[in-house]
């Protein structure tokens, strides 16, 4: 059984209520003993009770039996300066302060303590408990114990919040672990207008692809359970390429080509027609291509295509233009 204590007013009446005469006594500690007493046997002590100080004149000659004289419910876990068993005299001064019961839970296990300090920061040095902190590494995995105290109702304590009766310290099992992934970053795709493609339709000019990048993660752990993730480094292995898809505005292409070559960029007429669009050679290079069509694909002879039908319409393909 934890003994009961006396509030402060409660403390002060049960302490002080029997004091008899008036004395006059210094309110700090005496530096210096002075053995003589009254001469019917009495001394007058300054008797400071949880905080509460008051003169006291007794026949008591111990602090226990000064103790016990003036109602105060103490036991070895109390602070009481001097100690217990120090002899009475007059001019002296005796401070005693309760211990609280405050819980450990460490390891599944949870065990009673008596303490003396007020505040967190002091009651976590007075049972040694363990205080760790997070490190600045980036990549090696560690854990450490932390003890954070709770309040009665369960709200945590800040360091140099007062510790009241029935406490809780936890010791708390911390975790940091790094681990790392390839993501994928995802390619854009861009559209632009072409009369290189026919109304309504698309082609693609450009294919796009994915990129890469290599991300280290800082997870937090906290008796087991992560408690937050952020990204601690994060690298591009590969840049993304976009994709660029041209949205037809121009004439029927795909109509002329399929009739003029099938739609083979590499068609070749024994007559001295190439391409998609079956250019002759004096015509390829007159709209400004080099080499020979088949040399290309689909977007550098449409555009050549293109210019012959800006400069003559649909009469370079007699039979096939009504296409377009």
């Amino acid at each position: 059984m934890f003994a009961s204590r006396l509030t402060q007013s409660a403390a002060s009446q049960r302490v002080f209520g029997g004091a008899m005469g008036t004395a006059i006594v210094a309110a700090s500690l005496v530096t210096a003993a002075t053995p003589a007493s009254a001469a019917d046997g009495t001394a007058t002590v300054t008797l400071t009770v949880d905080g509460v100080s008051n003169s006291v004149t007794t026949a008591a000659t111990t602090v226990s039996d000064l103790l016990t004289q003036q109602a105060v419910s103490y036991d070895s876990s109390d602070l009481v300066n001097p100690g217990y068993q120090a002899t009475l005299f007059d001019g002296m001064a005796v401070s005693w302060t309760p211990a609280k019961r405050v819980y450990v839970r460490a390891n599944g296990t949870r065990t009673a303590h008596r303490v003396v300090g007020d505040t967190v920061r002091q009651v976590t040095a007075e049972l040694n408990l363990p205080v760790g902190a997070a490190k600045s590494t980036r990549r090696e995995a560690y854990s450490y114990e932390d003890a954070r105290v709770y309040g009665p109702l369960g709200a945590q304590l800040s360091a140099d919040e007062t510790v009241r009766e029935n406490s809780v310290a936890i010791v708390h099992k911390i975790r940091f672990a790094f681990p790392d992934r390839y993501l994928r970053i995802n390619h854009k795709v861009v559209k632009d207008r072409s009369k290189l493609v026919r109304s309504g339709g698309s082609r693609v000019f450009k294919e796009g692809h994915d990129g890469r990048k290599h991300v280290v993660y800082r997870n937090r752990y906290l008796d087991g359970k992560l408690t937050s993730q952020r990204i601690a480094q994060s690298k591009v292995v590969s840049q993304p390429q976009r994709r660029v898809v041209r949205v037809g505005t121009g004439p029927n292409w795909v109509g002329l080509a399929a009739c003029e070559s099938g739609g083979n960029p590499n068609a070749v007429n024994p007559a001295g027609f190439y391409g998609l669009y079956q250019f002759s050679i004096s015509t390829w290079h007159a709209v400004g291509g080099k080499g020979i069509p088949t040399d290309y694909g689909y977007w550098e002879q449409t555009k050549r295509a293109w210019k012959l039908y800006k400069g003559s319409g649909r009469s370079p393909w007699p039979v096939c233009g009504s296409r377009l």
